[in-house]
């Protein structure tokens, strides 16, 4: 709770709020106030926002829904040697898919597919409309020949079926479609001719036909362009305008969207790029099984050569020497020696695979054919082959988004390590492989050394005829092998399905940008916006004291004892030409504490001051003066401004003989005061202006004045020079008992009244009371009164 204070027998109170009202108070003042900036700036802000709909064109976003389904019913298990290539699990992660399906290579198999090349507009007065299915016309162009991209190509249709077509540039890229190459820039290019619909038009920098669309031939009349796009840069621009989203984490289904300012185009393009995803993920399954058939076949065609002339040999041998049938004993050797040579040859063939495997990848020449080398190699290298698809599956994913990731990219560097770990894993693990192969091929070595002895007992046509009948056997068991495994892959490749597809078709939504309800509402935000951050600029750089909250925000400890309404009829003094007026009234309310003050603080003198000219302490002097004379007191209104002397131009009496006057002893006080029309009401000039009005007023005669005027008058109001400026007004004030330090709504500067009013209670000068003048009534937004209870009598 606040504690009064008492400044020279006023009483105060402590200048802070007890409520948290009057701030909105304020704020919704200033509103009311301000209302015409609101008026002006919210249609201001909704009228943008209706323009920038009008003319800016807009963008729409197409959306498809894939399944990317990862089953191990739709693909070949990994244990078979030569599986079709497709994603591992981990490729099929949406991370992965989603650097995989915005790639630049996938984006521009979807546009070298579409009709793209040539952008169609229509030009409109504010804003131009891309075309797209139908077109009023088609433009057939030759992809050898090379073509102006990036300019506007003008085609006005004439009302007699005639085409314009005109070009101006400073040049461009020409580019050639067959190649997908910029072959030369054109240089300055000026053309204009009119044509017939299917005439070629030819020139240095493009080559084309214009053909109509409609069933009748013609085209509609109207003004046109036409643009050439290279497919590279459309499928930059597409790119960067891609999008993949999951339906929720962890889920297969995706959704794939792409923006722009056509909605058809945009459609085609995602159906189209949809199926080449589908496309491109069969081809890679089809492709791995395609190259292991064709690698088995070229083993084929080796090994059905050998096998003929082993066959041969092996014909000719029993013709020769009439040997039908071996021993018992030689066939048990035979096939054990073939058996031992077959694990050697299969050992053999691991071995070589681990060591063109070890070798690519200390070189970084790994890829994707290393393991389909040993297709009919023995299960050691199972292992090894399992590592190598992990591998190459890491590499694979860091060449994909390698154009699309920089190297900070936190996904990357886990991917280096990955790749890092996983090459130290297949390293020891081929190692280990290698170190296996030498311990069995020992040991099979030994075996056929056995065997060698045992054989070399036989006869020596059984031992020929041995020899020659293992190779054929060898490379028949490789044959048939080979056999087996081309048909197992030709299983596997008719069996391909791709493992993704399209759930939803494409299809467009509503305008994405300009949204119109967001901008009409951002319109209506800056039309209360700008115009609040106008008043409180206004606020902020506002250096005059407006209301009775800037008053108070400045004064400390200092009462304000009275508003005065703002005079609207322009005469001085209100009270007695005006009685019944809203001023007077404050007048009266005034009086009505000066009383009360004077009764605590006896006294007659009031003194009147402000700030700087212009506040009004002389019009609130006379009213003053006038509403207590009114009130049946004898009083006197002294003109002590001598720099500036007013108030015998407004009583209408003589300003000669007056204060200066009488304080240099020319005349008699008697002769100095001077009479008005209204009773009780007397006017004390100021008299001729004095070169030295500061030394006059100080002199003892000065005081001397003062006893006279309390002798003769119930109440003193001395109007006095602004203190602000001249030291005149505090000099009187030491002879006055209560002071009105007069403050002018709108006029008076916060900071030199501040300081003013802090010096003189600083100075202890009691009983100040701050007078609020030119206080705007209600109904103009500042005021406290209203003024429809005081009207004038008619």
């Amino acid at each position: 709770m606040a504690v009064p204070t008492h400044h020279g027998g006023i009483k105060t109170t402590p200048n802070h709020r007890t409520d948290g009202f009057s701030d909105i108070r304020k704020i919704a003042r200033l509103i009311f106030v301000h209302w015409y900036l609101f008026v002006i700036f919210i249609p201001m802000g909704l009228s943008a926002a209706w323009l920038y709909h009008r003319y800016t064109v807009p963008e729409y976003r197409a959306s498809i829904t894939m399944l990317f389904q990862i089953n191990a019913e739709r693909s070949i298990s990994r244990s078979v040697l030569t599986e079709g290539f497709g994603l591992s699990p981990e490729m099929r992660s949406f991370e992965n898919q989603s650097f995989i399906i915005r790639s630049q290579s996938m984006v521009r198999r979807a546009i070298d597919r579409l009709d793209f090349g040539v952008s169609y507009y229509a030009r409109g007065r504010f804003k131009d409309t891309q075309l797209y299915n139908p077109t009023p016309f088609e433009i057939r162009f030759d992809s050898l020949y090379p073509q102006l991209l990036n300019t506007p190509i003008n085609i006005d249709v004439l009302g007699n079926g005639q085409i314009q077509v005109s070009v101006k540039s400073e040049g461009n890229w020409l580019h050639n479609y067959k190649t997908s190459v910029n072959e030369s820039f054109s240089g300055p290019v000026s053309f204009d001719r009119t044509i017939s619909p299917g005439d070629t038009i030819q020139h240095d920098a493009f080559r084309f036909s214009i053909h109509s669309t409609s069933a009748n031939g013609r085209i509609e009349q109207g003004n046109y362009y036409i643009v050439f796009n290279s497919h590279a840069v459309l499928a930059s621009r597409f790119r960067s305008r891609l999008s993949v989203s999951p339906y929720r984490e962890g889920s297969s289904i995706i959704f794939i969207s792409v923006t722009g300012i056509q909605p058809r185009q945009l459609m085609r393009f995602l159906n189209v790029f949809s199926e080449e995803i589908i496309i491109n993920n069969l081809e890679r399954k089809n492709d791995m099984a395609t190259r292991s058939i064709d690698f088995i076949q070229r083993q084929l065609n080796q090994v059905s050569d050998t096998l003929q002339v082993t066959q041969q040999e092996l014909m000719d041998f029993r013709r020769e020497n009439r040997f039908m049938m071996p021993s018992e004993v030689s066939q048990r050797l035979s096939s054990e020696f073939f058996q031992k040579e077959r694990e050697r040859r299969l050992l053999d063939v691991s071995y070589e695979y681990f060591t063109i495997i070890k070798q690519r990848i200390q070189t970084n020449d790994l890829n994707e054919d290393d393991y389909l080398l040993p297709v009919f190699s023995s299960e050691p290298a199972g292992i090894v082959q399992q590592f190598v698809r992990d591998h190459l599956t890491l590499l694979n994913e860091q060449t994909l988004i390698a154009g699309q990731a920089g190297e900070a990219n936190p996904y990357q560097q886990q991917l280096r390590k990955q790749i890092e770990l996983s090459e130290k894993t297949l390293l020891t693990a081929i190692r280990k492989q290698m170190e296996t192969i030498d311990m069995q091929r020992a040991e099979i070595d030994r075996h056929i050394r056995l065997l060698t002895r045992e054989i070399g007992d036989l006869p020596e046509l059984e031992r020929d005829f041995l020899a020659l009948e293992r190779t054929h056997k060898l490379n028949d068991a490789i044959y048939t092998f080979l056999l087996q495994k081309s048909s197992e892959m030709q299983i596997a490749k008719a069996s391909n399905v791709p493992d993704n597809e399209v759930l939803d078709q494409a299809s467009v939504s509503g305008p994405i940008t300009p949204s119109e309800r967001s901008n009409y509402t951002k319109g209506l935000m800056a039309g209360l916006i700008i115009p609040a951050l106008i008043i409180g600029l206004k606020e902020l750089f506002n250096t005059r004291i407006r209301s009775r909250e800037d008053l108070q925000g400045v004064i400390n400890n200092v009462p304000i004892v009275g508003d005065i309404l703002r005079s609207r009829d322009g005469g001085e003094n209100v009270v007695l030409d005006q009685s019944n007026s809203v001023v007077a009234e404050s007048f009266r309310s005034l009086r009505a504490k000066l009383r009360f003050l004077l009764s605590q603080n006896p006294g007659k003198v009031i003194s009147v001051t402000s700030t700087n000219t212009g506040e009004g302490k002389t019009f609130c002097s006379i009213n003053l003066a006038s509403v207590f004379a009114i009130s049946g007191k004898k009083t006197a209104v002294v003109g002590f401004d001598l720099r500036k002397p007013r108030l015998s131009a407004i009583f209408d009496v003589a300003n000669h003989p007056g204060i200066s006057n009488y304080l240099i002893g020319q005349v008699e006080f008697e002769d100095i005061v001077r009479p008005t029309n209204h009773e009780n009401l007397f006017v004390v000039p100021a008299g001729v202006i004095p070169p030295n009005p500061s030394e006059l007023i100080s002199g003892s005669n000065t005081v001397v004045f003062f006893e006279k005027l309390k002798e003769n008058f119930d109440i003193i109001v001395v109007d006095t020079p602004p203190v602000g400026l001249v030291s005149d007004a505090r000099i009187l004030m030491d002879l006055a008992e209560c002071h009105l330090y007069v403050v002018r709504a709108g006029v008076t500067n916060k900071e030199h009244f501040g300081i003013t009013l802090s010096n003189l209670v600083a100075e202890d000068v009691k009983c100040i009371g701050v007078v609020m003048n030119d206080v705007a009534s209600a109904p103009q937004g500042y005021g406290y009164y209203a003024s429809g209870y005081f009207q004038s009598k008619s």
